[in-house]
């Protein structure tokens, strides 16, 4: 199931977003057409047949941002047109608020690839970024090496764990339950990584829905018969991965990642890229799937990602 946009995963606890919406209008009208002459780089919008989005980011240079709390995610109002990213937090003003410096730029990348991505599939570029095939590969070895490790269990139910966690991430580029298609283009994907396509199959066929995080874990037990996941649910889930990256809200990142594939992306990027992130659980997870020169082909594929929109 496409989860459209960050601010709608329902574990997500949110300010309220009408408000900075409203405020965000404000600092659009009154500020933003001052402060767009003294950024450093230039985002172009997000546009397909049916929607134009502009980008607007916040650096804390006018009053009006004062009245706006400070978001962690890209913030879309389709009614306006527009999608805000807040760099606040990683930006250091002069004296006198007139000029700024990234004072973070580890955070701000991050932000910053999250932005764009988060542009493009929210104006339905998903084929786009369901063609990076590394996120895909490191999106089931990291659930599944998790759940390995909190719940003790075997090679072969780690096995069945990592198939069913690629065959979710295959499903948050669709809102289809079933593709008639969807098993093929699996087994063809995979085959590279020694998986039998029997078993991918096999587990395909003991999953009846799986569209959310929720479905998922509920699955882990049905594909796998293993009693100690019986009991396994979201919140738990969250709670194994909350160590799993660090940096401003980290654990908010983790949880959006488990339903938003761009913040995914985001985040495998910056675990090859940035030795900040590379430290970390998924870093390591990163690395394991990178090796042979996937890697370094998939950060090709985002730095030309990137040069489309920035200028």
């Amino acid at each position: 199931m496409i989860l459209l946009s960050p601010t709608d995963f329902k574990y997500l606890k949110l300010y309220n977003n009408n408000e900075i919406i409203n405020n965000i209008n404000k600092y659009i009208t009154l500020a933003y057409a001052y402060i767009k002459e003294k950024e450093k780089i230039k985002i172009k919008f997000f546009n397909n047949y049916e929607i134009k989005l502009n980008p607007v980011i916040l650096y804390g240079l006018s009053d009006i941002e004062k009245d706006i709390p400070n978001f962690n995610y890209p913030l879309i109002n389709l009614n306006n047109k527009w999608i805000a990213l807040d760099i606040r937090q990683f930006v250091r003003l002069n004296s006198d608020k007139e000029k700024f410096e990234i004072k973070n730029n580890s955070e701000y990348e991050l932000a910053l690839n999250r932005f764009i991505l988060s542009g493009m599939w929210f104006i339905g570029n998903y084929s786009r970024l369901y063609g990076f095939k590394l996120p895909h590969i490191a999106f089931g070895e990291w659930l599944s090496s998790n759940l390995v490790r909190k719940f003790g269990l075997d090679i072969n139910t780690g096995l069945q764990l990592k198939i069913l966690g690629f065959i979710y991430y295959n499903r948050l580029f669709s809102n289809e339950r079933e593709n008639s298609e969807e098993l093929n283009k699996l087994v063809i994907r995979l085959k590279d990584d020694v998986i039998v396509s029997k078993l991918i199959e096999e587990i395909y066929n003991k999953i009846e829905k799986l569209e959310n995080i929720d479905d998922f874990c509920e699955c882990c037990y049905k594909v796998t018969d293993n009693i100690r996941l019986k009991n396994l649910d979201t919140v738990v889930l969250i709670n194994t991965l909350q160590n799993n990256w660090f940096g401003i809200n980290a654990k908010d990142l983790l949880m959006v990642a488990l339903e938003h594939p761009p913040t995914w992306i985001s985040m495998v990027y910056m675990a090859l890229t940035d030795r900040l992130y590379s430290k970390n659980f998924i870093g390591n997870i990163v690395d394991k799937v990178s090796k042979h020169g996937k890697g370094d082909e998939f950060i090709t594929l985002i730095k030309e990602l990137r040069q489309e929109y920035i200028s």
